[in-house]
């Protein structure tokens, strides 16, 4: 995010905080956020390790965008997009087929949604802004 204009660090500021809190949540403490997704450890044993997993992906990945140059960020951008559009689609395909009631899925989709919105606004205005002015 080094040697970005103001604007564009923000967004990423802002993708960077939402992905590294919720996911630091969810590794200091699977099982609440278990809770908040309706999810309950008697059913899903192991759902604290893939929380832990998860959230360990989205760590190195928002350190990685924070501290990333010009060259790569990019390519960064573009797999935070890919993978918070995955999450909204796996969002919802578990919410078709019932394995969340419809607040939880919209919650899931929310939290997605939360990190894709400014990543996809910041990189947008990498490209826009990288462009020669009169095209």
């Amino acid at each position: 995010m080094r040697d970005q204009v103001w604007y564009v660090a923000v967004l990423i500021g802002i993708m960077c905080l939402v992905r590294f809190v919720l996911s630091a949540i969810g590794y200091i403490n699977p099982h609440w956020l278990m809770e908040q997704l309706g999810a309950t450890i008697v059913s899903n044993l192991q759902m604290p390790y893939t929380i832990r997993v998860w959230a360990i992906r989205d760590i190195v990945l928002a350190i990685l965008v924070a501290f990333s140059n010009k060259n790569s960020i990019k390519s960064l951008l573009f797999a935070c997009i890919a993978i918070d559009v995955t999450d909204v689609v796996s969002a919802h395909l578990s919410g078709m087929a019932g394995l969340f009631d419809a607040a939880h899925t919209l919650s899931l989709k929310l939290t997605a949604i939360a990190a894709l919105i400014p990543e996809s606004a910041a990189l947008a205005l990498i490209f826009y802004g990288s462009k020669p002015q009169g095209e």
